[in-house]
């Protein structure tokens, strides 16, 4: 946050974050304590944040009772990072990051001319951002506002960049959106393809960055994915498709928007141009297909479970999401970086601690390139996830609940107990059902429609007809048990 935040933006985010965890009306006294300025500066904040707000048109609202009290009130989906981004695309690094991109031949003394402004102020932002590239293994040159690394890597970063900061859908790049529009229109046809709006949306991205860096930068393709790239047919559609939209570009160019298209979802559905694409992969053996191949290896060995790799969709979106992270080093998300290695951490540490040892596996049994791949974990990690989560193999991998029904019902009723209770958390939970031969210290957890003393194992008191709060009570003692279990 204090990469691109003065003191008085954190202060403002601090007291929005505030307001909406309180969920109730604060006074100003608790406003000034929590933000350590006085009341005036507290009210200044307030004013600024309505009138920020009325762009919203109701979607988020600050109610104030007499400059004493004040209730935020936000719609459900509303997204509150909108008003963050506010605050970090008005903040001095990422203006500066900005003109970095549009200017790439100016240095830092031109930025604080135009500016009008003192070099020593915006170099004193200007070294906060050498931490913030260093962290995507970037190094960046302050004075002369140059980044050193692989020019995909780069471009990567300014897609993100971009990409996460223009989320309201405005367009923050020079070359004309019409102009871009064209290009892809002629892309579908020589394609065959209709792409949807996303999918759009990132191509533009893409095209746009490639279009405005290679001006002055030239990116450069290693020979592994160039014989995967030149081995695919459908790569010529590629140098048809630039020729047709008269865009005169490298070869390596060519390469680099063929690895886009196919990493990131643009070609998306059409499975000739997928199939292709994994086939190619498959008999190069890259270092993309054997990371897929670990990763089957490892699943087998850990899990018992054979991923299907004789499926052409599977191996396209296994390999597609490898080849994003060999783009990119580390978290994408640019301006909250946040880790979701860190969340599961803190709320289910033994989905977390299953994972980390599915990862000491996969790095024990990969070559030299895919360990290299796997070093970008805190990207690759929520791409593993889904996939032992899609499978239900981490909840397979855990302990089940074990929940006794003890109640002085039919046995249809208790059957029909358990199935209902299944059908709402089994594919959050590992359930096991036990009936009256079981003894109560042997179970997690009693579900009955009487009291009965089950000592220090959890009872849940159930309707015949279970109510809503009946099934929020469960859920709540569902998510209790498993995270307290080490």
């Amino acid at each position: 946050m204090e990469t691109f935040l003065t003191k008085t933006s954190q202060k403002k985010i601090t007291m929005l974050h505030f307001l909406l965890e309180r969920d109730q009306w604060c006074s100003i006294e608790e406003l000034q304590n929590e933000l350590g300025v006085s009341a005036k500066s507290v009210l200044n904040y307030l004013s600024e944040m309505e009138e920020l707000f009325q762009q919203y048109h109701g979607k988020i609202v600050l109610k104030n009772e007499g400059n004493k009290r004040f209730f935020l009130e936000k719609h459900e989906n509303f997204p509150i990072y909108t008003i963050y981004l506010h605050f970090y695309r008005s903040s001095y690094n990422y203006q500066l990051i900005d003109y970095m991109y549009k200017n790439p031949e100016k240095n830092l003394e031109a930025y604080a001319k135009e500016q009008f402004t003192s070099v020593s102020t915006v170099f004193r932002y200007a070294k906060l951002l050498v931490k913030y590239f260093a962290r995507y293994q970037m190094l960046f040159h302050p004075y002369q506002l140059t980044i050193e690394a692989e020019e995909s890597s780069i471009r990567s970063f300014y897609y993100y960049f971009y990409w996460n900061s223009a989320r309201s859908g405005d367009w923050p790049f020079q070359t004309s959106q019409r102009e871009i529009a064209d290009y892809l229109n002629c892309f579908e046809a020589i394609y065959e393809v209709r792409l949807d709006p996303l999918q759009k949306r990132s191509f533009s991205y893409w095209l746009v960055i490639t279009i405005e860096r290679s001006r002055f930068f030239k990116v450069t393709i290693n020979e592994d994915q160039k014989s995967v790239i030149r081995e695919d047919p459908y790569f010529s559609f590629i140098n048809q498709w630039l020729k047709a939209s008269s865009l005169d570009f490298d070869i390596s160019e060519s390469y680099f928007l063929y690895q886009v298209i196919y990493s990131f979802g643009i070609i998306d559905g059409n499975q000739k141009y997928e199939n292709s694409h994994g086939d190619v992969h498959r008999r190069r053996n890259s270092t993309m297909f054997r990371a897929l191949m670990n990763l089957k290896i490892t699943v087998e060995e850990e899990f018992g479970y054979l991923l299907d790799t004789e499926d052409p969709e599977l191996v396209f979106n296994f390999i597609a999401f490898h080849e994003r992270s060999a783009l990119f080093f580390g978290n994408t998300d640019l301006f909250f970086n946040r880790s979701y290695v860190k969340e599961m951490r803190e709320e289910t540490p033994q989905v977390y601690q299953r994972i980390e040892q599915f990862k000491k596996r996969l790095i024990s049994t990969a070559d030299k390139q895919v360990s290299i791949l796997l070093k970008n974990w805190e990207q690759l990690f929520l791409d593993y996830y889904y996939i032992l989560d899609y499978y239900d193999l981490l909840l397979n991998a855990q302990k089940p609940v074990k929940i006794l029904i003890q109640d002085d019902l039919h046995h249809t009723h208790r059957l029909w107990l358990m199935n209902k209770i299944h059908a709402y958390f089994g594919k959050s939970y590992l359930l096991a059902f036990y009936d009256y031969q079981t003894k109560i210290e042997e179970v997690d957890l009693v579900i009955s429609n009487y009291y009965l003393d089950t000592k220090d194992k959890p009872l849940l008191l159930m309707k015949n007809i279970p109510t809503e709060r009946n099934w929020r009570q469960l859920e709540a003692l569902l998510y209790r048990i498993t995270t307290e279990r080490v």
